[in-house]
């Protein structure tokens, strides 16, 4: 009898444990739900018109056997039907644009549990998904979790700084990759890259199999080395990059022969340039002297400890798509959110011959 009672107990204990869980997903899933709607759907293309990966991008879009988006998109919806359309379009946008990183690096962990979960279900067509790899990179990309609690600020540093040279840095993205630009950039790794050689690119951290091999590849890589050694140029003259606040005032002077040293002409290189300057002039306050270089609506607020909350991006806990060997991120100058895959905490590895 009283092995009866201890097992009903356990069952009474599993059953009310699994409904608070349930009731906390759908808490997180409506705040998210109203987090996406406010911001909208995401844009349509992956890069700035005219970018030089946008051939990459486009070579993205035509390798993806035709149905396959539709296919995922109703299997995540139906596996998490809190997910509104807006945070969908956004998640499954920050999946290609993680897949176009991983042809330019040799190595790029995966930082978000939100598009992890879209890696984890593209894995699950497991035609469609070869079919893709084969057509893009010329082999297979695969999923690589990091066993046990990681903690990578080099390659999450190393992450946003292409991610800014690549993509616009808005409040819904800011979200989904829980914050950017709270680790300064590593000393060896940006030495790696200036020291980049097109003859031996196999040696370096970007893709040398993609270098060789894709010419959609070779040109996003030539232009983020480019676009490194400039930016470390203006360190070496002693040039501080100018806040966001800076560069309208100077936009809108009458001086309209002045180009900022980080400007490019896709509307990049504010946040990406002074990464670099801070690594080398002020790492051990980099997060808040990079705040003014992000947009107002992705910036955070500092109190006296210098700590940062996100005001907007970390609202809410990162519940779905966890997994038992993803490690919390608890180092200080981590985003408030408590997500598995922010900061820099890493989900899984991803690009490389």
């Amino acid at each position: 009898m009283t092995i009866v009672f201890f097992i009903l107990l356990a069952v009474l204990v599993i059953i009310i444990v699994r409904s608070r869980n349930l009731r906390g997903y759908g808490r997180t899933g409506r705040v998210n739900g109203r987090f996406f709607q406010k911001v909208g759907m995401p844009p349509t293309n992956l890069v700035p018109s005219g970018h030089p990966c946008e051939p990459l991008a486009r070579r993205l879009e035509q390798s993806l056997p035709s149905d396959y988006e539709h296919q995922l998109r109703q299997r995540v919806l139906t596996e998490h039907p809190e997910l509104s359309e807006e945070e969908w379009a956004w998640r499954w946008i920050e999946m290609k644009r993680y897949l176009l990183m991983c042809a330019l690096f040799r190595q790029m962990p995966m930082f978000s549990s939100r598009v992890d979960d879209i890696w984890h279900e593209m894995l699950m067509f497991t035609r469609e998904y070869q079919q893709f790899c084969d057509r893009f990179y010329g082999y297979m990309l695969h999923h690589s979790p990091h066993g046990g609690s990681l903690f990578q600020p080099d390659q999450r540093a190393l992450f946003d700084w292409a991610y800014a040279e690549l993509f616009p840095i808005t409040r819904a993205n800011a979200y989904v990759w829980a914050g950017f630009f709270q680790y300064p950039l590593d000393k060896d790794m940006m030495n790696n890259m200036l020291a980049f050689n097109p003859h031996q690119a196999e040696y370096s951290l970007f893709n040398g199999a993609a270098y060789t091999n894709i010419p959609e590849a070779r040109d996003g890589i030539d232009y983020l080395i480019e676009r490194f050694r400039a930016h470390s140029q203006a360190v070496l003259d002693r040039i501080p990059p100018n806040s966001r606040t800076d560069r309208s005032r100077r936009d809108s002077s009458a001086d309209s022969s002045y180009v900022p040293a980080y400007a490019d002409s896709y509307g990049l290189g504010t946040a990406s340039a002074a990464a670099i300057y801070y690594s080398h002039d002020n790492p051990t306050s980099f997060s808040s002297v990079m705040n003014p270089h992000l947009p107002p609506d992705v910036q955070q607020q500092y109190n006296n400890s210098g700590s940062s909350c996100g005001t907007g991006y970390s609202a809410t806990n990162d519940m779905y798509g966890h997994h038992s060997h993803h490690g919390h991120d608890h180092s200080s100058g981590s985003s408030c959110s408590s997500s598995s895959c922010s900061g820099g905490s890493s989900c899984g590895g991803g690009g490389g011959e």
